[in-house]
């Protein structure tokens, strides 16, 4: 896949730069939060169970939402859809406050879940409108681009969250993740909302669209307006019907199987194998994993432009993506083999480079694959699927966690997320399976 350089992409598309700056201000707010309320509902409650209701509730509401929002960022204005969501994560943001004043606290775990739920709508509004915003030479780059900084922000948001939280208390860090809202906000406003939306049903250059689909989606046909079940069932019916989306939906699925524990695991074995002496909870400990993982994850995605430009055919892009998968949840079960934090620390690295660059290269695939009328019910089912298999998997681990050890549960971990990657080296070996060429090619024509 041919991609321009970073700084033409900023320096050329002010629009998508204007994005891009938005979600580098609340990605780092967001993981403030994220440490500040772990740490938050196990000082006040000190039961695994809370801990393990303040991970769901932050899942749970895209399962919930994610059909309502796949219809909506695909009828509606999706500029008003990311402001309106930013402003009300901002109020809400507020609330954890509550506590720290004497609220009980199901209150952070309901703010918590409200912020997820307004989180979904603004995810897939950002995602189905990302591919209108950039040419088709600009997608792999700005897909690299807006990952790479989520996970950059993951990394120094949990180590400055996690610092935070140690140095300042957590209503720092609830403050902090309010006013990233409102800053997201005040960059999106000036972006016309027409750019977020395919402008014509042509051939409209740096949209997905503009590829011709017609031999992999039969029934990506223009249709009237349907009423909202009917929306979500042709979604649906989109997706079954094209085997390479079918195919990443079905691998990010069976991927959760064992990527839903690893918050929770992370949580248990910070405060209870690496906490140090004193008054150590484990916030710096579980600050030290999850900047690993957004570490590994900030360097993989770093290097999928390269890993896009070596998987610039089809069989190859099809062993990438399954290798990827594989290897990496090797290294992850593997980290629960290791003696020590730094050791631990190194192969989760690893693992979520890997992880990472797999995700950069696999995501541009499905943006150049989908049509703009699809896109957002395609993202938010693949999303909601995941999040959901990832919260039975976090349920049954919080469960697991009274009869077997974190160490134990995290090579299961790693075991379940390699499976798929299995899987897709056998389907393609099968000659079942392949990465259709629109998704890998510059140009593409039925021909």
């Amino acid at each position: 896949m041919q991609s321009v350089t970073y700084k033409e992409l900023l320096q050329g598309n002010i629009n998508f730069r204007r994005l891009w700056f938005g979600q580098v201000i609340s990605e780092l707010g967001t993981w403030f939060s994220f440490i500040a309320e772990l740490g938050l509902v196990q000082f006040y409650s000190g039961s695994p169970w809370m801990t393990t209701g303040l991970l769901v509730s932050r899942l749970l509401p895209v399962l919930i939402f994610a059909p309502i929002a796949g219809v909506a960022v695909d009828r509606l204005d999706r500029r008003r859809i990311l402001i309106a969501t930013d402003v009300i994560r901002a109020l809400v943001a507020f609330g954890f406050l509550s506590v720290g004043f004497g609220a009980p606290v199901w209150i952070a775990i309901v703010c918590s879940g409200l912020v997820s739920s307004a989180g979904t709508f603004f995810e897939a509004a950002k995602n189905a409108s990302i591919a209108n915003m950039v040419s088709r030479q600009e997608m792999l780059t700005a897909n690299v681009l807006m990952f790479s900084t989520r996970f950059l922000q993951l990394t120094l948001g949990a180590a400055l969250g996690g610092l935070t939280a140690a140095k300042f208390g957590y209503n720092t860090a609830f403050i902090i993740n309010a006013l990233s809202f409102i800053a997201s906000a005040a960059f999106i406003w000036p972006i016309p909302a027409s750019v977020m939306r395919q402008k014509s049903s042509g051939n409209t250059e740096g949209s997905a669209s503009n590829v011709k689909l017609q031999p992999l989606e039969p029934h990506a046909v223009e249709r009237p307006a349907n009423g909202f079940w009917t929306d979500v069932r042709e979604g649906l019916l989109f997706l079954w019907v094209t085997p390479f989306v079918r195919g990443i939906v079905m691998v990010n699925v069976a991927w959760a199987l064992g990527g839903g524990m690893n918050n929770l695991v992370f949580d248990r074995i910070a405060r209870h194998e690496f906490v140090g002496g004193g008054g150590d909870r484990g916030d710096w400990s579980l600050a030290i994993l999850m900047t690993a993982a957004g570490l590994g994850l900030f360097i993989g995605m770093a290097l999928a432009r390269r890993a896009g430009a070596w998987a610039s055919e089809e069989k190859r892009a099809g062993k990438f993506i399954g290798w990827s998968l594989l290897v990496h949840g090797l290294f992850f079960a593997a980290a629960g083999l290791m003696p020590s934090l730094f050791l631990f620390s190194v192969c989760i690295v690893i693992s979520r480079l890997i992880l990472g660059a797999e995700f950069g290269v696999q995501e541009t695939f499905m943006m150049r694959t989908l049509p703009d009328e699809y896109r957002g019910r395609v993202f938010t089912t693949d999303r909601a699927l995941e999040l959901t298999t990832m919260t039975l998997s976090m349920l049954v681990a919080g469960s697991l966690l009274n009869w077997f050890s974190p160490r134990s549960l995290i090579i299961v971990s790693g075991l379940l997320s390699a499976s798929p990657g299995f899987v897709w080296l056998v389907a393609m070996w099968m000659n079942r399976f392949s990465v259709p060429a629109c998704a890998v090619r510059e140009s593409y024509s039925e021909g």
